[in-house]
């Protein structure tokens, strides 16, 4: 009987370890090669990478795919034609990522020693339109407003 259960265990054993190794084979992604029309993201990007990227600029302006990308037909193969610039939205999104960059690597070194980066979210805070800033506080009672 105790033999039985250890060879059962083996087999458990194996069966885990090879459904671990096909689906570690299954996670590899293509690279570059697979992405087209990358202006701003490195050309060479892991897939895993991008599709975090992506996931972050969404969040950041509450949003979800199709408000940059082309939807294909249904029927096609893939859901979404990514290589495609037809929206204008798409542009927006590379002019603000090279904004960002340029705050990032250009102008905050200049001002800020604790490395703070400026992000979607920074402005934007989970939408399309970054809100407009709280009103100023009001004067306190009796308190002359400062001069302008």
């Amino acid at each position: 009987m105790r033999m039985r259960a250890l060879a059962v265990t083996a087999a458990l054993l194996l069966a885990a370890c090879a459904a671990f190794r096909a689906q570690k084979q299954q996670q590899v992604r293509a690279d570059a090669s697979e992405h087209k029309n990358l202006q701003v993201l490195p050309s060479n990007i892991k897939h895993d990478e991008l599709i975090a990227t992506m996931r972050g600029f969404a969040r950041a302006l509450g949003t979800r795919c199709d408000h940059c990308h082309v939807e294909n037909p249904p029927g096609s193969k893939e859901r979404f034609n990514f290589a495609s610039d037809a929206k204008k939205e798409k542009n927006v999104a590379r002019t603000m990522i090279r904004m960002t960059r340029a705050i990032n690597t250009e102008y905050l070194p200049l001002v800020d020693t604790k490395v703070q980066k400026v992000a979607c979210i920074t402005c934007h805070l989970g939408h399309l339109e970054p809100p407009p800033p709280p009103p100023p506080p009001a004067p306190a009672e009796g308190a002359t407003p400062p001069k302008s």
